[in-house]
C-alpha cells in the first residue's frame, strides 16, 4: 500500500500502523522505519497518528473492538477540526468530557511534535525520534514440557520456569527498569545494577530487587503466592500497591523487604502480605533436582555438552580455538552463572548472553 498519501487520521486508522503502535514485530518495525527514512517529510504526520492510536488504546484499555478504535478515531479527529475552525471557543469548557480531554491532549502533544521535529531535522535523522519511540517486542516463553526450562534475559539474568509456566520479557531490556511477568513458579538469578532495578510481576505481587537470587511461586491452583529469598535483598509489594507508589512516591504503601533464607507469603483470600524463614529449602535451588557434575581431565567441549543438556541450552563457542582446553572440575549447588563463570575462568574466556544463548569468548589454550 502507498503511505505517502495517507493523512495521520488514515494512518491511524490502518490495521499495519495500529499493529506498529501497540503490538510491533521486528518485521513491522523494520517496515515502518524503513518507510519514514525514505519518507522522512511524513515523519509529523507519524507522530500525530501514533499519539491518536495511543489516546484511544489508553482511553480504553482492554475493552476494544475495531468498530470502537474507528469510531473513536473518528471522533476525536472531528472534534479536533471543529476546535481549529472555531480558535475562539473556550475548550475549558468541554473537559468534562472524556473525548473532549484526548482531543486536547492529541492537538497539545502533536504541536509539541511538529515542533520538536523542525527544530531538530537539521541535526538529526528526521526519523530519530519515531525510531526511539519503537515499543521493544516482548517475548513469551512457556514450558510446556515436565522438567524445568532455563530462559537467558538479555541482561545476564537467568530464569528457570517450572513445569507448566509462562514468563513474557523483552527482547532487549530498554533504559530503566527490566520488568518480567510471571505466570507460575521460576527462579531468578539477577544480574546486578542498581541503577536498573529487576522487577517480577504477578497478578497479585511485584517482587523488586537489583541483583540477587530468588524463587517466586505463583501458581494458580494455590492460595497464596509466594517468594523465597536465596541471596541479596528482595523487597515484595502487593501489586496494587506498589502501582499506586508510580503515581504517588510519597505515599506510604504495603512492602515486605526480605534478606538471604527468608520468605513472603501473600494470602489471596486475605489479600495479605506476611514474612517469615524459608521452610522448604529444596525451593532455594536454581533446579528443584539439583544434578552434581564430575569432570576428570575433560575436554572443555564436553563440558559445554553437558551443561547444554542439562539447562536446555545453547553455548556458541569456537570449538577449534578450544580444542586444547581441557576442565577438571565438581559442581554440585552451583547455579548455571556460578558454573560458566568457573568454567570460563579455568580457562582464560568469557562469557555473556545474546539473543538467548550463551556467547563464550576465548583466545584458546596453550
Amino acid at each position: 500500500m502507498d503511505y505517502r498519501y495517507h493523512t495521520a487520521e488514515e494512518l491511524a486508522m490502518d490495521d499495519l500502523f495500529r499493529m506498529w503502535v501497540t503490538a510491533p514485530t521486528p518485521e513491522i518495525t523494520t517496515f515502518w522505519l524503513k518507510w519514514i527514512a525514505e519518507n522522512p517529510e511524513k515523519s509529523g504526520e507519524v507522530g500525530m497518528a501514533r499519539e491518536l492510536v495511543l489516546a484511544v488504546y489508553d482511553m480504553h484499555n482492554d475493552d476494544l473492538t475495531e468498530e470502537t478504535i474507528q469510531h473513536e478515531i473518528e471522533e476525536i479527529t472531528r472534534l479536533a477540526e471543529i476546535q481549529k475552525q472555531n480558535r475562539d471557543t473556550n475548550i475549558y469548557q468541554f473537559v468534562g468530557q472524556p473525548i473532549w480531554r484526548v482531543a486536547a491532549i492529541f492537538l497539545f502533544v502533536s504541536a509539541i511534535g511538529l515542533w520538536l521535529y523542525s527544530r531538530e531535522s537539521n541535526t538529526a535523522s528526521p526519523y530519530a525520534h519515531v525510531k526511539n519511540a519503537a515499543v521493544e517486542p516482548m517475548l513469551v516463553r512457556k514450558n510446556a514440557g515436565l522438567h524445568e526450562m532455563t530462559v537467558l534475559l538479555s541482561d545476564n539474568s537467568v530464569a528457570t520456569l517450572s513445569p507448566g509456566s509462562t514468563i513474557t520479557y523483552p527482547k532487549t531490556f530498554a533504559s530503566g527498569e527490566r520488568k518480567v511477568i510471571l505466570t507460575g513458579e521460576a527462579f531468578f538469578d539477577v544480574a546486578k545494577n542498581p541503577k536498573r532495578p529487576f522487577l517480577v510481576y504477578t497478578n497479585e505481587t511485584v517482587t523488586k530487587v537489583l541483583g540477587t537470587s530468588f524463587r517466586v511461586k505463583a501458581l494458580d491452583a494455590e492460595n497464596t503466592v509466594m517468594v523465597l529469598v536465596k541471596t541479596g535483598r528482595v523487597s515484595v509489594y502487593p501489586k496494587t500497591e506498589y502501582e499506586t507508589l508510580q503515581n504517588k512516591p510519597d505515599k506510604k504503601v504495603s512492602v515486605i523487604v526480605l534478606n538471604p533464607n527468608q520468605q513472603a507469603v501473600f494470602n489471596r483470600k486475605e489479600n495479605k502480605l506476611e514474612k517469615g524463614m524459608v521452610v522448604n529449602r529444596q525451593l532455594l535451588s536454581e533446579l528443584t533436582a539439583q544434578k552434581e557434575m564430575i569432570f576428570d581431565e575433560k575436554p572443555v567441549s564436553q563440558v559445554f555438552k553437558t551443561l547444554q543438556e542439562m539447562y536446555g541450552i545453547v553455548i556458541d563457542y569456537n570449538q577449534e580455538i578450544l580444542v586444547n582446553c581441557i576442565i577438571t572440575a565438581q559442581y554440585s549447588d552451583e547455579n548455571l552463572k556460578q558454573r560458566l563463570s568457573a568454567i570460563c575462568q579455568a580457562i582464560g574466556a568469557s562469557y555473556e548472553m545474546v539473543d538467548g544463548k550463551i556467547v563464550i569468548t576465548s583466545k584458546g589454550c596453550s
